[in-house]
């Protein structure tokens, strides 16, 4: 028996022998002009499916079971090692040592070694020269800007813009992530400074010192009181030894566990909190801070309360602010971006505008206007963070470490992917974790890439790491010469740059949008996450997230789209009949289609819905025929019901009713004869699971397909697996379900399944030798 696409008018001789490959006849026909070939003439190769033409080749094979097809083509089963042989085999393969085994390890970890002896000035220096600096102009403003959100020191900013840097540029993977502050880590930061930090009258928007900040011996003189930068490096710290551990057991591929919808969730709920901790600089209010879940109500309940005592030259100093940096990015920045790729400094021009005005005006004294305050300048020296809060700080930790890593990974992937090179999952782990290490000795907060940094990195023409040393060496510029210059800057003029920072996040309003129209089920991961985070605190709606996430995936992994399937005339296709209106379910085979795994946690959907799509319960179907038999031997001659075509059994002169199970066996119970009852039995004799969707199954559902097998057997239909992978074969015989449904009913595919059962229930092609598709 073999199968091959033949067209309809070729003749026998034409069709070639099993196994072969033959060219149809050229001629036109309704076949031919249902769809056309590839390529023309002699030329011509495999036409569409469903559809012949000149030309078209014809496939001939051998339908096969698995048993058959292991046999004919000398199938090799892999031995699986034990855990004692796999763990041995780990530590041998590690052990070897060789001089590429030993250069690799050591580039691997050290990616400068790759890059930098290849690195071209010619062709890469004066791009990433110009993308150092433009990023490095970034960073004054953002990282003074967003180290005030974390509740740092303005200068404390610059320095993550510079110590992480470095590191990060000799370890990191990624050519085009500009690491330092990012808006959501500083914001989460800010939750655990605010619970820890117990220095007195020290606060990091006072125009006080902060050196005095920076300095260690207030700790020293009470061992319960840190100052915010203290706590901010502890942070730090800890983050970075959560990371270098993640990257040991490699775990670098944990973001996937946090979906687009949830991270796109979870920043623009953040981006709230980061506009409330910002609304009280732009508007001089003095607003108490509030910890834990419902905190951003409580602010906003203060905030209301309290607007009628703004300072107006706080909101004006504001407003103009705003309206300056909108105007650049809705109407300026468009303009400039078709003459040239290097951005207007547009934030750096605000902050030296705010700057001088504050300077000569006095805005501090005469409009108790808030500002930095005193500077220090020059390189600080190391400290050790205070390693006795690391313990009261390991959650906190682990959640921002992996929001952090979540972020800067995803960021990389996009520009290795649009620039066609690797990164490293695991690398940029340890690159970051040892970042935040080293970061954290000179009073840093954690750090993670900028999306906006990032992209004007890659714009205006950032080739590789160069890019970070020359930012770094401006920066350092910075720190030693004219970080003073900004000790006058008032403190609305960085929340203004913060808050325009974050339209990019609230529009991301327009996924939920568009999830919304495709998949109601993300869209509910989008809003558990956006209103876990706004009604309850930042971690909080993380974890609600990831819950909603993995509980959206067990729905769907539990129940898999099913359908019924048809067969394509003159192909060996079969499609659902609910969507294909060419497919024709074939008359005494029903073929049922389970589009995901099965599993414990869904044989139950699995046995309900395949029950359910066929129409067939073997259990009620036997108690039918069960039911028939007795009835049949019971009737005298005269009443003798009749067998109709469509399998239904009905008396002589009435109209066939189905249905009536029930009321049959009532009737039976009271000793009525079933005179005007009808019995409908189908007329299926074969089903067949057609199995290639299905990815794994385990041992339960392995007990329910031979479970399965014998109901249907004794209800009289034969029950067959098609397409079935082979994963999913090899927990068969694991699980010793082949033992119990027999070899014969296992094929290779559904179309094999379909020609040997039919072809068995034929007799008038029983001594046929081939069936055409």
């Amino acid at each position: 028996m073999c199968l091959h696409c033949q067209l309809p008018s070729a003749k026998p001789s034409e069709t070639g022998a099993c196994g072969t490959i033959v060219r149809g006849m050229e001629q036109t026909n309704d076949y031919n002009e249902a769809g056309g070939g590839v390529g023309d003439g002699e030329d011509r190769g495999v036409g569409n499916a469903g559809a012949g033409s000149a030309g078209d080749f014809c496939v001939v094979r051998p339908a096969l079971t698995v048993s058959q097809r292991a046999r004919d083509y000398h199938y090799q089963p892999q031995d699986k090692p034990g855990f004692a042989k796999t763990v041995q085999k780990k530590v041998r393969d590690s052990c070897v040592c060789s001089g590429s085994c030993l250069k690799t390890a050591i580039t691997s970890k050290l990616p400068i070694l790759t890059w930098l002896p290849t690195y071209n000035p010619r062709q890469s220096l004066l791009g990433d020269i110009i993308a150092g600096v433009t990023v490095a102009i970034m960073h004054i403003p953002q990282g003074m800007a967003y180290a005030l959100l974390a509740g740092l020191p303005p200068i404390t900013g610059l320095y993550m813009a510079f110590f992480p840097l470095l590191v990060y540029s000799i370890l990191g993977t990624s050519r085009h992530c500009s690491m330092g502050t990012f808006a959501v880590v500083c914001l989460m930061t800010r939750k655990v400074v605010e619970e820890m930090a117990t220095a007195p009258d020290k606060h990091p928007t006072a125009a006080s010192s902060v050196g005095d900040l920076i300095d260690n011996t207030t700790a020293a003189a009470n061992p319960l009181t840190y100052t915010p930068v203290q706590v901010s490096a502890a942070v730090a710290l800890m983050i970075g030894i959560v990371q270098v551990i993640l990257g040991l057991l490699q775990l670098g591929s944990l973001c996937v566990f946090l979906s687009d919808m949830l991270v796109s969730g979870f920043t623009t709920g953040a981006a709230v909190h980061v506009m409330t901790s910002q609304i009280k600089y732009l508007f001089g209010l003095k607003v108490q801070g509030y910890n834990g879940p419902l905190k951003i109500i409580y602010t906003y309940k203060d905030i209301i309360s309290q607007v009628l005592h703004a300072n107006p030259a706080a909101m004006v100093i504001s407003g103009l602010t705003i309206a300056t940096l909108a105007f650049n990015n809705e109407v300026l920045k468009p303009w400039v971006r078709t003459k040239t790729k290097i951005p207007v400094p547009i934030e750096l021009l605000v902050v030296i505008g705010g700057t001088v005005a504050s300077y000569f005006g006095h805005l501090n004294d005469n409009y108790n206007i808030r500002i930095v305050g005193e500077i220090p300048t020059g390189i600080p020296s190391p400290t050790l963070p205070p390693f006795e809060l690391l313990p009261r700080m390991v959650v906190d930790s682990i959640v921002i470490s992996i929001v952090a890593y979540t972020v800067s990974y995803s960021m990389s992937k996009i520009f290795a992917k649009r620039h066609n090179y690797q990164v490293d999952a695991t690398q940029e782990l340890y690159a970051l974790g040892l970042s935040n290490v080293f970061g954290s000795f000179f009073g840093c907060g954690p750090i993670a890439a900028s999306l906006s940094r990032s992209l004007i990195q890659e714009a205006v023409g950032g080739v590789t790491q160069i890019t970070s040393f020359i930012c770094c060496g401006i920066i350092v510029l910075v720190l030693l010469f004219i970080g003073p210059v900004f000790e006058t800057l008032p403190n609305c003029v960085l929340s203004s740059i913060i808050v325009v920072a974050l339209k990019g996040m609230f529009l991301q309003v327009n996924d939920l949008k568009r999830i919304w129209k495709v998949s109601r089920m993300d869209a509910t991961i989008w809003l558990s996450s956006f209103l876990g985070v706004v009604i309850i605190d930042i971690d909080y709606g993380l974890l609600i997230g990831i819950i909603v996430s993995l509980l959206v995936l067990l729905c769907r992994s539990q129940q898999p789209k099913t359908a019924r399937f048809g067969h394509i005339a003159n192909t060996d296709l079969y499609l659902d009949v609910a969507k294909y209106s060419s497919a024709v379910e074939i008359p005494s085979v029903s073929i049922f289609h389970f589009g995901g795994p099965v599993h414990f946690a869904n044989i139950e959907y699995f046995r309900t819905q395949l029950e359910t799509v066929t129409g067939l319960n073997p259990s009620i179907i036997s108690d039918k025929k069960n039911i028939l038999e007795k009835a049949q031997t019971s009737e005298d001659d005269t009443h003798q019901p009749n067998m109709e075509a469509n399998g239904s059994v009905t008396s002589e002169g009435h109209e066939k009713e189905p249905n009536k199970l029930v009321m049959l066996f009532k009737n039976m119970k009271n000793g009525k004869k079933p005179k005007d009852l009808t019995i409908s039995i189908p007329e299926t004799k074969h089903i067949i699971i057609e199995m290639s969707s299905v990815s794994y199954i385990d041992s339960s559902a392995g007990k329910l397909l031979i479970q399965l097998y014998k109901d249907y057997n004794a209800a009289g239909i034969s029950f067959s697996l098609a397409a079935s992978s082979e994963n999913v074969l090899d927990t068969l015989e694991e699980c010793e379900a082949t033992k119990v449904i027999p070899p014969e009913h296992i094929f290779h595919s559904t179309h094999d399944a379909v020609t040997i059962l039919t072809s068995m229930d034929s007799s008038a092609t029983a001594g046929g030798n081939s069936t055409k598709l």
